[in-house]
């Protein structure tokens, strides 16, 4: 523990969602730490912080357009007088357009420790962002990947500093015990109809490596649909979770995949849904087909539900999937080889309960969010005392 609470400043690029990034900030507070947020933008990510208690400035750093420079620049001058003001011991950045603001506004207070927490690396397959982020790399005192993958990649781009953390879940939130009937009646299913659920927002990414198949990987997973049903025709397919709105019609388009596999009878599109312990008790295998993921929250909350699961071996799913105790994993951009694992686990129950137990087991263990934000604070207080040695040398 901390000799007195420390005053840390965590700012992340997103004014909505971040789930993941409410729940550290919260945890932190709770831990005794004065905790203050930057956000680009009101919504509600900073209004269920300020129900919190926490304090929320915002500030516009975001945008790249040519006519969004002056105020880009004008934000980087109002983040530097506040981070001055507020006089954090830790400056802790989230998501790559907040990790650059920071490292920039962050050189007018050089005696606070620079974190950059990497949520995910898709930015990594553009050259110009991977350049900024290397350029800039040798600004920071510690990067966190949250997962084994991005912090072996962040040290293969030369950080100096770097470790393992990963973002937090309220693990008993979740009761493996919920029923899914109400789920199945909704669709009018029978507690035997094989259900298989893919839990994800719906974006495409505008790099090339993501330009036929989205992030998320919801062209593979319809495609294996179509195998599955070739197999288990009463198989239920069920995409849950919606297109952020400036998404452009992705939804659409993915439906219309659906359709021309002659597949849209058994896919059910069902939006967002905030019953997520319900949803996941009605579906017998949960799929993560990602091609760029770090732990993955549906991942986490699916073992947390003993569900079984198939996931991409890519990324951090396997801090999260143990293949073969509890889940498959496969290669990504593979539908044949998804199909196959899918079909596997619904032709074996008891394995699949097995797989469900050990699998929350490991997830209690791995992602309770009092001892990932424990784990931050430890990281916070071990480099603090590295950056006071090395001014003392």
């Amino acid at each position: 523990m901390p000799s007195r609470p420390l005053r840390v400043l965590q700012v992340v690029a997103t004014p909505v969602g971040g789930d993941w990034f409410y729940r550290q900030v919260t945890e932190l507070s709770r831990l005794g730490n004065t905790v203050q947020v930057v956000l680009p933008g009101d919504g509600p990510l900073a209004d269920r912080l300020r129900d919190a208690g926490i304090g929320v400035e915002i500030i516009p750093f975001k945008g790249k357009e040519i006519r969004h420079q002056a105020r880009v620049v004008a934000a980087e001058l109002r983040l530097a007088r506040f981070i001055r003001s507020f006089q954090p011991d830790v400056i802790h950045a989230h998501l790559l357009k907040a990790i650059l603001s920071c490292r920039l506004a962050a050189s007018f207070y050089p005696q606070a420790l620079r974190v950059a927490q990497v949520p995910g690396s898709v930015h990594l397959h553009s050259r110009l962002y991977r350049r900024l982020d290397k350029w800039t790399l040798s600004r920071d005192d510690l990067i966190i990947g949250s997962c084994q993958a991005i912090a072996d990649q962040y040290r293969a781009m030369g950080a100096r500093y770097v470790d393992v953390s990963y973002y937090g879940f309220d693990v008993h939130h979740l009761d493996p015990l919920t029923s899914g009937s109400a789920f199945r009646r909704e669709f009018g299913l029978a507690d035997d109809i094989p259900t298989v659920g893919m839990l994800a927002h719906m974006y495409p990414a505008h790099l090339r490596a993501f330009q036929t198949i989205g992030v998320k990987g919801h062209e593979v997973f319809l495609d294996s649909a179509a195998l599955l049903l070739r197999r288990i025709p009463e198989v239920q397919i069920f995409v849950i979770g919606d297109e952020f709105p400036i998404a452009g019609g992705y939804r659409r388009t993915l439906e219309a995949r659906a359709a021309e596999l002659g597949i849209a009878r058994n896919v059910h599109f069902t939006g967002h849904r905030s019953d997520v312990a319900c949803v996941l008790a009605g579906l017998d295998v949960v799929v993560s087909p990602s091609l760029e993921e770090s732990a993955c929250g549906a991942m986490i909350e699916a073992l947390l539900m003993q569900r079984s699961v198939v996931a991409s071996n890519v990324g951090g799913l396997p801090d999260t999937v143990q293949h073969g105790v509890s889940g498959l994993l496969v290669p990504p951009r593979d539908p044949a080889a998804l199909a196959d694992a899918i079909a596997e686990l619904i032709a074996d129950p008891l394995r699949r309960a097995e797989m469900g137990r050990q699998g929350r087991d490991h997830c209690l263990r791995r992602f309770d969010i009092k001892l990932t934000a424990a784990q931050v604070q430890a990281l916070y207080l071990e480099a603090l005392d590295r950056k006071r040695t090395k001014r003392a040398i």
